[in-house]
């Protein structure tokens, strides 16, 4: 694994010290559960071209869509960390707070995603070309709905112009509210009250949506009222308070009897009944498997902090985990040259072995957007970043004058 890893560092223009081990701050089962969210994700979609599958596979890649769910729960649980980080530095001035939490978002999420928008653009033009597609329809307003991060309120935008970008509108509209509810919850009653409080509006609003928009007021798979937030802010929720509740478990500083710790097992493979029961499996109720999956996530992540920790910082492991955001972005143009490959007579032979082609399929999908997302944290992620750090460390001193407390400075845009 590491002389692969050393050729994708070098090839995106890397040191192997960057690419290979992760900063003292990180939390190791983050970045291992999104490397495992991030290669269902990939498996989802390579599912959809390759429908002749054995039963069981066609499954565990359909179940693979819930990886966006594992994912907003532990962007809830950074989110969370990340805050009350700040809050110690400097105190509890929520304007400062929310001040350095919105650039250092914006700083992670935004510079990618507009290449993304471009390079989308570009490849979508070419395949009309073609006569093909890669996005789906879509207008110059539902570009620009994109470049606001709206679009995850709006139904033409939600997932038309960059493949998957309904996840990104998501966690956009969290970040939005995320130190008004970490200034609500400051007290473990508090917390309690904050987190019911939006499940109940949640549900509210997402009933009230999916009603006005038939008399069966039934949500649907991979459509409007499934993607948006109303419907998938449960996984937020059980993210804040597995952050809040759970953290020395996650950290690894605290550990579990055994007894608890099979309690977790079982509990996390009966949610994923419950996931496969309410959605892409016997599809009773699409619009409670992202609660279903986001308790799942929970389970597996307290679980998976028990691993051994050389597994969970296993340098490809760690890698991947921790350059998940661009994999996942650039994953829909490599699926498409997956697409094409298929079609030659290379595809034509791996059809015989249906298994063997898919993970083969699936191999190449998660080098391909691995190798693009190393690039693009070359030439975008680090000069942003270290952009940010420098506007966060200018301001971070000016604040810790204003606002003495112990450790204020800059830190790493995670």
């Amino acid at each position: 694994m590491r002389p692969a890893l050393t050729l994708f560092a070098r090839f995106a223009g890397l040191s192997t010290g960057v690419a290979e081990r992760a900063p003292d701050n990180r939390i190791a089962v983050l970045d291992a559960a999104r490397a495992f969210a991030i290669v269902g994700v990939i498996a989802v979609h390579l599912g959809l071209w390759m429908p002749a599958l054995p039963p069981w596979l066609n499954v565990v890649s359909e179940l693979g869509q819930y990886g966006v769910q594992l994912f907003f729960v532990i962007s809830a649980v950074t989110v969370s960390y990340t805050l009350e980080a700040d809050e110690r530095r400097y105190g509890a001035s929520l304007q400062i707070v929310a001040r350095r939490f919105y650039i250092k978002r914006f700083v992670r999420i935004a510079p990618l995603y507009y290449a993304a928008i471009v390079v989308y653009g570009v490849l979508d033009y070419l395949a009309h070309l073609a006569h093909g597609q890669i996005t789906l329809q879509h207008h110059a307003s539902d570009v620009m709905a994109n470049l606001l991060f709206i679009h995850g309120w709006l139904p033409t935008s939600i997932n038309s112009v960059v493949p998957g970008g309904w996840s990104i509108g998501v966690e956009m509209s969290f970040y939005a509210l995320a130190p008004f509810v970490l200034y609500a919850s400051r007290t473990a009653r508090g917390l309690w009250m904050t987190g019911l409080l939006m499940l109940i509006c949640g549900a509210s609003i997402a009933v009230m949506g999916a009603c006005s928009a038939g008399v069966q007021c039934h949500i649907e798979n991979n459509e409007f009222f499934y993607f948006w937030l109303p419907v998938q802010v449960p996984c937020f929720v059980f993210g804040l308070w597995l952050a809040r509740f759970g953290m020395p478990l996650l950290t690894g500083s605290r550990r579990l009897p055994w007894r608890a710790l099979l309690a977790l097992v079982l509990a996390g493979f009966a949610c994923l009944t419950l996931v496969y029961e309410f959605g892409a499996g016997a599809e009773l109720a699409h619009g409670l498997a992202p609660s279903a999956a986001g308790l799942a996530a929970v389970c597996m992540l307290i679980v998976a902090s028990h691993l051994p920790v050389r597994w969970l910082k296993a340098p490809l492991v760690a890698s991947f985990g921790q350059q998940s955001y661009g994999v996942y972005l650039w994953s829909a143009a490599a699926v498409a040259l997956v697409r094409a490959l298929l079609k030659t007579p290379v595809g034509t032979a791996l059809k015989h072995f249906p298994t063997l082609g898919f993970l083969f399929a699936l191999a190449l999908v998660s080098a391909l957007s691995y190798a693009a997302a190393l690039v693009t944290t070359r030439w975008i992620d680090r000069p942003c970043g270290a952009w940010a750090r420098r506007l966060l460390l200018a301001h971070g001193t000016q604040d810790a004058r204003r606002h003495p407390a112990p450790g204020a400075g800059g830190e790493p845009v995670e």
